[in-house]
């Protein structure tokens, strides 16, 4: 019998066949398997003509509405998905693509085959991680799986992650305006900018008279949001009273 996907599951699909009351899409991580998005599952408005809206050969995100495995129907929604989750789903299904990717080249490394590499490493990772594209993510920054692979898998597996997976950073940005008054003002403020760097790590970037750009990078965005937090803790102890004035204000994720 074919794997399905759960109910609700946001699925990648190839549009094959564009009809008058819909079209029939393939899912792309179930081997192919059809689903049918109705002419009135396909856009929030009105809609005159399905061809308008899709494509045949096109790439979409579906979300899955009903499922009858008996008869092998899915039916699937085009409207009912999000512009941030189909970026969502659009982003993660690229990665694990590559991830596919690096597994080949690993079994390249280990003079085996894609396919012994899927079932001897690969499908216990992802049972583990959830994606294979985690698993590499991991892998990566040092951690070792707790599934029982073969250390030859292992070494390759490393050296291929490390080799092609970039460390992942986020970036926290925020504006800093900061006024020194009375004499020596100019060299208390090269002072306080220096210090916040040196307090927190985050990147300072002139912008005009008194305003500045904040950058904090780290591996998470509590991370990043920490390091804002010092900024503002070495201006309140500090800055604050001597004859300046500072405001910190953090842009929207």
């Amino acid at each position: 019998m074919p794997r399905y996907p759960p109910l609700n599951e946001l699925v990648m699909v190839t549009v094959k066949r564009v009809l008058p009351y819909g079209a029939i899409v393939a899912m792309d991580e179930y081997d192919g398997l059809e689903a049918f998005v109705h002419i009135s599952e396909v856009s929030t408005g009105w809609t005159r003509n399905v061809s308008e809206h899709l494509k045949e050969g096109q790439k979409a995100v579906v979300k899955v509405m009903r499922l009858d495995p008996e008869k092998r129907q899915v039916d699937a929604s085009l409207k009912r998905v999000s512009e941030g989750e189909r970026r969502q789903k659009a982003e993660a299904y690229k990665a694990e693509k590559r991830a596919q990717k690096l597994l080949e080249r690993a079994a390249f490394k280990a003079k085996s085959t894609p396919q012994a590499a899927l079932a001897e490493a690969g499908v216990p990772l992802v049972a583990e991680y959830g994606s294979l594209h985690a698993a590499f993510e991991s892998i990566a920054a040092g951690e070792i799986p707790q599934a029982k692979i073969d250390k030859k898998w292992m070494d390759v597996l490393s050296e291929v992650a490390k080799a092609e997976i970039k460390k992942k950073e986020v970036e926290v940005k925020a504006s800093l305006n900061l006024v020194f008054y009375g004499s020596g003002g100019l060299k208390r403020l090269m002072d306080a900018l220096a210090g916040v760097e040196k307090a927190s790590g985050v990147q300072v970037h002139y912008v005009g008279a008194g305003h500045y750009s904040l950058k904090s990078v780290a591996g998470d965005y509590k991370s990043a949001e920490k390091a804002l937090d010092k900024v503002e803790a070495f201006l309140e102890a500090g800055v604050s009273g001597s004859q300046a004035e500072y405001s910190v204000e953090r842009k929207k994720k």
